[in-house]
C-alpha cells in the first residue's frame, strides 16, 4: 500500500496528517505500509501526533523531529516500546510488532530507509 493511499474514512485528526504526509513526501518509508500499518497511523498514531498544542511531535514538523532524530531510530523505538513522557508503552498500540513500531517511527520521524539501518 503506497503511503498516498494510507488514510482510512472517517478517522480523526487525518486534515493535519495529510499536511504530515505532504511534507513528508520526499521521506516515503523503504517498503509499502501494510494495512494494518495504515490502520496504527490513522487511528493509533494520529489520535496524538496529528493535535496540535498536546506536546508531541506532529508527523512532518521538521523542527519537532529533528532533534528526536539526532538520537537514532533504536533509542526512537525504544522510547516507543518502553514509553516515554506521557507516551504509553508501545504508544497504546498492544498488538503491534517491534517491526511494525520501528517502521511507523522511522516515517513519523523522517528518518530516511538509508538511514534507519
Amino acid at each position: 500500500m503506497q503511503w498516498t493511499s494510507w488514510i482510512p474514512a472517517g478517522s480523526l485528526g487525518l486534515s493535519a496528517v495529510f499536511v504530515g504526509l505532504e511534507s513528508l513526501a520526499d521521506s516515503a518509508p523503504a517498503r509499502e505500509f501494510s494495512a494494518r500499518e495504515v490502520i496504527v497511523l490513522g487511528r493509533i498514531c494520529a489520535h496524538c501526533h496529528a493535535q496540535p498544542g498536546i506536546g508531541v511531535p506532529l508527523i512532518g514538523d521538521e523542527a519537532e523531529w529533528k532533534s528526536r532524530r539526532a538520537l537514532g531510530l533504536e533509542v526512537l523505538v525504544a522510547r516507543t516500546i518502553e514509553g516515554a513522557g506521557n507516551m504509553p508503552p508501545l504508544g497504546t498500540c498492544s498488538f503491534c510488532t517491534e517491526d511494525e513500531l520501528r517502521h511507523l517511527v522511522a516515517f513519523m520521524a523522517g528518518i530516511q530507509p538509508d538511514d534507519a539501518q
